[in-house]
């Protein structure tokens, strides 16, 4: 199987399993609701007598930003709290989503429907929450190694070069390259879920490296397939980018969901079809 013939069984895949599709939105739906309800209750409290909010929604005025700055800067800590407690929520919500749709898309035909998702969140979180640990220290040095680079190249600042265009030229030069790396990561990470969940081995030290070796075995479909999957990605997001949804809370709110839909089924997409490369190989 090549990249292509993965790519559409994915897409055969994910509109067949449309029940799934729905559930993972209304998971996303109510992780949205129960971060947001508290939020509007304290924004309710320091907005309501005010037309700042308003005026904010009809388009960027930094005078008005500046003066909302001024008079509610107590709410923007809150707002960065909850923030930050809410990421770590949705990640831990995303490891145990995960682990239920590889037990699903693992075997074309399922028994049991979305209890076969649920059964795999719960039995997969832990070795998907180690991976996703174990990768996240892997991109975090790569990046510094990336940074400690663009710093050796740097070094010296404006008292070594003309102007700060040399500085940017030698950022825009490493930055692909980062890029790149840590594209691969990525594309490895899928695959090393892949293969913890196809194998269903507790430890994943010995899932990672053979999903290293597997890659590089089959790089060149593997890269075209995560690519294929990315520029799916991109053109959806550039049709939510030129949808216009004016200032009317209704289109907002569904030109919103759309995004929300299409992001559920890039990642779905990406977990497929390279679930189908991954067999077949």
């Amino acid at each position: 199987m090549n990249f292509i013939t993965a790519y559409t069984s994915g897409l055969k895949t994910i509109f067949s399993k449309g029940k799934l599709w729905l559930l993972l939105y209304a998971l996303n739906f109510l992780f949205a609701i129960f971060l947001a309800y508290p939020l509007s209750g304290f924004l309710g409290n320091k907005l309501g007598d005010t037309l700042a909010a308003d005026k904010l929604l009809e388009g960027f005025d930094f005078a008005i930003s500046n003066d909302f700055i001024n008079q509610y800067g107590d709410a923007f800590g809150v707002i960065a709290n909850q923030s930050v407690l809410g990421l770590g929520l949705y990640l831990l919500l995303s490891v145990f989503l995960v682990g239920g749709i590889l037990n699903i898309l693992k075997e074309d035909d399922f028994e049991n429907g979305l209890a076969d998702f649920w059964q795999g969140g719960g039995k997969y979180f832990w070795r998907m929450l180690r991976l996703a640990i174990y990768f996240l220290v892997m991109q975090v040095g790569i990046f510094i190694l990336f940074f400690m680079l663009f710093s050796a190249l740097t070094s010296g600042g404006l008292d070594r070069f003309h102007n700060e265009g040399e500085i940017v030229r030698r950022g825009l030069m490493i930055l692909p390259v980062y890029l790149l790396f840590a594209t691969l990561f990525f594309m490895i990470h899928d695959y090393a879920k892949i293969h913890v969940v196809a194998t269903d081995k507790r430890i994943v030290f010995r899932p990672i490296l053979d999903a290293f070796k597997w890659v590089f075995r089959n790089f060149g479909q593997a890269i075209l397939l995560y690519l294929a999957n990315l520029l799916t990605f991109a053109i959806l997001f550039f049709i939510y980018l030129k949808l216009d949804g004016g200032s009317v809370i209704l289109a907002i709110f569904l030109i919103g969901q759309f995004f929300v839909l299409a992001r559920i089924g890039t990642k779905l997409l990406n977990l497929a079809s390279a679930t189908q490369l991954y067999r077949s190989r």
